[in-house]
């Protein structure tokens, strides 16, 4: 069977975007329909951005505490079983929804919340999303979640022990191994120097919240990591710990070396993994 799903993983600034495209390119070239989602996309097929989920206790809470809102609420609400999804990212530019309500919505975010009800919801996430696809005609590309997400929730905002990390992301391998997947992980040998590169490229917003995440949370702040050096240094645990999860999974995969930024090499090399793969 062809795949149906190719995972691009790697380090911030590691040129997993990029790569994420090129590889979209590259079955567009080949004759083979796909569909890329890239980081950050509140329609992922298999994972929940800006997403709030609720128990029936919490939801009753919820709207008792916002009566007035109720019909708002329910208008953007989607009941599976007892839990209650809010998608409140699409909702931010509705002015509809003041901001305490908003505010409160954010606490239950998916990936707020505990990390054993967290991985339960990614899960059956990922099972619907194998179950819906399996038989249609797309090859679908995700960027970062299949490794980045389940880390930064287990590893960066808990630190839980790394076999906890390890099982989250091989119970994930094997649901989807039904589509055959392929696992692309982007490295830079020296990911300091692309990392601190990046620092130039992105808004300063966006720097105070991704160290803030990195060294005041779980794994940063109990290893009392500081600054843009201590979020180096997270960086390169995080790396460790993925490179170990790759060498682990047994599926079709590869380290895809970008040091150089050179895409033209780097688009051959893809196209050689790629072809190879569908002319099996």
């Amino acid at each position: 069977m062809r795949t149906k799903l190719i995972l691009v993983e790697g380090l911030p600034s590691s040129g997993k975007s990029t790569i994420a495209e090129i590889t979209d390119e590259i079955l567009s070239k080949i004759g083979i329909e796909r569909k890329l989602f890239k980081e950050g996309n509140l329609d992922h097929p298999a994972d929940y951005d800006g997403v709030a989920c609720f128990n029936h206790k919490e939801y009753n809470e919820l709207i008792a505490k916002y009566n007035k809102y109720s019909q708002l609420i329910q208008k953007d609400l989607i009941q599976k079983g007892n839990d209650y999804f809010l998608p409140y990212a699409k909702l931010l530019n509705d002015t509809s929804y003041p901001s305490e309500l908003i505010n409160d919505i954010t606490k239950y975010d998916i990936y707020e919340l505990s990390l054993d009800r967290h991985i339960d919801l990614i899960l059956k996430k990922w099972e619907h999303f194998v179950h819906s696809v399996i038989h249609d005609k797309f090859t679908y590309i995700f960027e970062c979640c299949f490794m980045q997400n389940p880390i930064t929730v287990s590893m960066l905002r808990d630190n839980s022990p790394k076999e906890k990390t390890i099982n989250y992301i091989k119970r994930l391998a094997k649901i989807i191994e039904p589509l055959n997947p392929i696992l692309l992980y982007v490295n830079q040998k020296d990911f300091e120097m692309s990392f601190k590169k990046v620092l130039n490229e992105r808004p300063e917003s966006w720097l105070k919240g991704f160290i803030d995440y990195y060294t005041n949370r779980g794994f940063g702040k109990e290893n009392e990591m500081n600054g843009i050096e201590g979020t180096i240094e997270v960086l390169r645990a995080r790396k460790k710990l993925e490179l170990e999860i790759f060498y682990l999974l047994k599926m079709d995969k590869w380290i895809i070396d970008n040091s150089s930024y050179d895409f033209n090499n780097t688009k051959d090399e893809l196209m050689n993994i790629i072809t190879k793969h569908y002319n099996k």
